[in-house]
């Protein structure tokens, strides 16, 4: 038995489960009995319209139970689910389904336009066609595939097979914890290889209840759920929780939780400063990439060392290398290479051959780190974010932190540009907690120069600092810093 859905209903009915609740979305709870009858039906309806094993169907859907059954239903019946962000621009909806290349769609009928392969409503899933068995597939078969964020290009397709789950909810959701008296919510959406582990994976093979909320809710907002379903396990990103601390309620109803799980970009240490002064040891900070899955470093639970990302997690290996792929020694840096079990390399088609990994081959990761000798993994961003200043390498990331230490700092951005005369010079640009003009205006702006020049190498200090309402980030929450450069050589000619 190697189909993932058999294993999850199995597991369910073995231990007892099927009673339970497993999602709460809105006002309504669904069980896992339910859960699974709905991937049933959805299983029969993909099979009614000639979908099958190998098949790719693209779920463009809000998180959600419909989301869940289509996404149980197409493994069911051996075809590998894609699963989309529901929220694109039909521009970007119509490429993305140009790179899936699906045999069909489940998507809202107002979306039908943007396809070219046949779709399926939500309302088509609720089949009275008896359910088909399940496919029997190997446990290498592809299930799923995952979109990359297309912050170094065009998005491209990771694929991951039926056995990947539970080395994923082993490693990642052994660190998390997750277990059958937890109930989880997820700011990042189940449409990125991360919200799929943290709504769907790990609460399903644990026997744990998951709250789903259709639309990205405002921090504010996202404070309502959590203290309304009494939510123990909370994922987001550094940035939403930098915009849930200005909050009233942030710290009272962030202390009920028994972890916080924050992931997708560099945690500035001023804000990881922050975050522990409210959370303690019950904050989890993890690294990890589409191409894994999840997560593949994580800081804790057991030990914990600050302003780092933890030690890698079993069964994955993880080193740090120069610009010849040797193992760089402890405390210099390098790139990040992983080698493990769940590695799917990017394709730009869906039609293309999956590229998967030998477990004993190394993935580049294209990120700057470092790691000591007790192996606590320092990650300082991508590679091809470092900035050169003088004719020196700068991690941006530094220079951030500083700016984000001081209090009227939500968050912070800085990348180089080239003056007119050749010299390359950093630009900052802040977002402000609360709105300053004037005067006011620039004594900040002069404040924060002066606590950068204080404390960094000339090269380092941001010649300006501009206040912005927000940074351009992509759906998953990363900076996208090659659009900051971009403005910022417009700044520059202003």
């Amino acid at each position: 038995m190697t189909n993932f859905v058999q294993r999850l209903e199995q597991t369910a009915l073995s231990r007892g489960w099927l009673e339970r609740p497993a999602y709460h979305v809105d006002d309504s709870v669904y069980r896992f009995e339910d859960v699974y009858a709905g991937g049933a039906r959805a299983a029969a309806a993909f099979v009614s319209r000639g979908l099958g094993r190998g098949d790719r169907i693209l779920i463009a859907l809000p998180d959600g139970i419909e989301f869940v059954w289509a996404f149980l239903g197409a493994l069911r019946i051996g075809a590998v689910a894609v699963p989309v962000n529901s929220m694109f621009h039909p521009e970007e909806m119509r490429r993305a389904a140009l790179v899936a290349e699906p045999a069909a769609v489940v998507a809202e009928a107002a979306f039908a336009d943007r396809f070219t392969a046949p779709v399926l409503t939500p309302d088509a899933l609720c089949s009275d066609a008896v359910a088909p068995p399940f496919a029997p597939v190997s446990e290498d078969a592809p299930a799923f595939a995952a979109f990359t964020s297309g912050t170094t290009g065009g998005p491209k397709l990771c694929f991951h097979t039926h056995g990947d789950p539970e080395v994923l909810v082993r490693a990642a959701g052994g660190a998390v914890g997750v277990s059958a008296a937890d109930v989880s919510y997820s700011v990042p959406r189940m449409n990125f290889a991360y919200g799929l582990g943290n709504s769907l994976f790990f609460p399903l093979l644990t026997g744990g209840a998951t709250v789903l909320t259709p639309r990205r809710l405002a921090p504010g907002d996202a404070l309502g759920v959590l203290e309304k379903h009494g939510v123990s396990v909370f994922y987001t990103q550094p940035t939403f929780f930098a915009h849930m601390l200005g909050h009233p309620d942030a710290r009272r109803v962030l202390g009920g939780l028994r972890v916080a799980v924050v992931a997708g970009e560099v945690l500035h240490e001023s804000l990881e400063q922050e975050l522990r002064d409210v959370l303690g040891p019950r904050l989890l900070n993890v690294y990890g990439t589409t191409e894994i899955g999840h997560a593949v470093l994580a800081n804790g639970p057991d030990r914990v060392k600050e302003f780092t990302l933890g030690r890698v997690l079993a069964p994955y290996r993880l080193r740090i290398v120069d610009e010849a792929g040797r193992p760089v020694p402890a405390g210099v840096e390098g790139r990040v290479e992983v080698s493990g079990p769940t590695i799917g390399l990017p394709v730009p088609r869906g039609g293309d051959t999956p590229v998967r990994l030998g477990t004993d081959a190394w993935f580049t990761t294209s990120d700057a780190a470092t790691m000591d000798a007790e192996g606590f993994v320092r990650i300082y961003g991508r590679l091809d974010d470092v900035e050169i200043v003088a004719g020196i390498n700068v991690h941006p990331s530094e220079i951030e932190d500083r700016l984000t230490a001081h209090p009227a700092v939500e968050e912070a951005a800085v990348c180089a540009v080239r003056r007119g005369t050749g010299v390359s010079v950093l630009r900052a640009y802040a977002v402000l907690r609360d709105a300053v003009d004037g005067t006011a205006a620039q004594a900040l702006r002069a404040e924060l120069l002066d606590a950068c020049r204080a404390s960094l190498t000339w090269y380092k200090v941001p010649e300006d600092i501009t206040f912005v309402a927000g940074l351009p980030r992509n759906p998953t929450g990363k900076l996208l810093r090659r659009t900051l450069r971009v403005l910022a050589a417009e700044d520059a000619l202003s």
